[in-house]
């Protein structure tokens, strides 16, 4: 047996792979190891990855190629280089988030800049919502939740036009929705499973204690300390902590909201596994509608599933299949093509779906 580096182009179904294949943004694609079938070829091809070793047998045909030395093909530290930015900005989270848990000033201009840095290392709003998608490599899911909210806010008040200033704002009011979280016993917070009736009271107190503790922060906004205080408010005024109304609700809450749920419900929790954005679509489309805002859903669900137009998918049959086309009236349900052949999902009798992004 030996190892090399062959093109994608070129694999068959029964080799073995010789080490951890990663995709362009540092994404986990195929385990070492790994015994090839066609859909797994389909996964490298479709994840643009030119070359991965994998391990030949005398009786593969490609065993007579000879490679003297062959290096790794993929350049690790380019890999790495934007995960540990973005893990340095959540550890900036993490500190601020915890210094206002101490009580100690904040200056609001510092806060800030942690996300508007970070998203300017991209140059599409779809590359952002693709990495917050594919990349979730943080334990402490408190602290690089805030920031994905504070991102996913961002691209919202792009999708609504609003102006840098309230830009700027929703990225600093996405970043400490969850400050109040700090007050609140960790073991709850991490609890697997679901909380008993006493311990969700206990939890939502986060939302008032995280108001007050905006104080702390030197000129923060109203705009700002509402969306810590009412980004659990629902417009039928089934929310918390006041129990608001629509009318009574303003728009930054109402914005932080749906990116709290939309990153939360797309991200690993103790008690269950993420969902795929797609699923998370049809569940906003079914159980959210009337709960949250009409005008600020509406524009967030039309552009996150655009975000996911030429994009590889996994449906739950196995096929791997490029999504060409959104179905207005059913979101969550595109049209998609796999190989020569088009599906529209919507007319497929719920027979297949979307399993995951690849």
């Amino acid at each position: 047996m030996k190892v090399i580096n062959l093109p994608s182009g070129v694999l068959k179904p029964g080799m073995t792979v010789h080490e951890d294949v990663f995709n362009s943004l540092g994404v986990l694609i195929l385990n070492r190891d790994t015994l090839l079938d066609r859909w797994q070829i389909e996964k490298v091809l479709v994840n643009g990855i030119d070359k991965i070793r994998v391990k030949l047998t005398e009786n593969d045909s490609l065993y007579a190629v000879q490679e003297e030395d062959i290096p790794s093909v993929y350049d690790y530290g380019k890999i790495k280089a934007f995960k540990e930015k973005y893990e340095t900005k959540v550890d900036e989270v993490t500190h601020i988030i915890k210094e206002i848990g101490r009580g100690v000033a904040v200056d609001v201009q510092t806060v800030s800049q942690i996300s508007k840095h970070i998203i300017k290392e991209f140059s599409t709003v779809s590359e952002v919502i693709n990495y917050l998608h594919l990349a979730r490599p943080l334990d402490d899911y408190t602290y690089s939740h805030s920031l994905n909210v504070s991102l996913m806010s961002i691209i919202i008040a792009k999708w609504m036009n609003l102006s840098d200033e309230e830009t700027d704002e929703l990225a600093t009011a996405g970043l400490l929705h969850d400050i109040g979280k700090t007050r609140i016993p960790q073991g709850l917070l991490q609890k697997p499973g679901k909380l008993t009736n006493s311990e969700f009271e206990e939890v939502k107190k986060h939302t008032v204690l995280g108001y007050m503790m905006m104080d702390s922060i030197k000129d923060a906004t109203i705009n700002m300390k509402y969306s810590v205080l009412m980004h659990h408010e629902k417009i039928d005024g089934s929310g918390y902590p006041i129990g608001s109304l629509d009318e009574s609700i303003p728009l930054f809450p109402k914005i932080v909201a749906i990116a709290d749920i939309y990153d939360a419900m797309t991200s690993n929790r103790s008690y269950r596994n993420r969902m795929c954005p797609f699923e998370v679509i049809r569940n906003f489309e079914i159980q959210t509608f009337g709960k949250l805002d009409t005008r600020v859903l509406t524009v967030f669900l039309k552009n996150i599933a655009n975000s996911y137009v030429n994009d590889f998918v996994e449906l739950n049959s196995g096929e791997m299949c490029e999504v060409v086309f959104i179905n207005p009236n059913r979101i969550w349900q595109p049209i998609v093509r796999s190989g020569e052949e088009f599906i529209d999902l919507s007319r497929d009798n719920d027979k297949r779906y979307i399993k995951a992004i690849i």
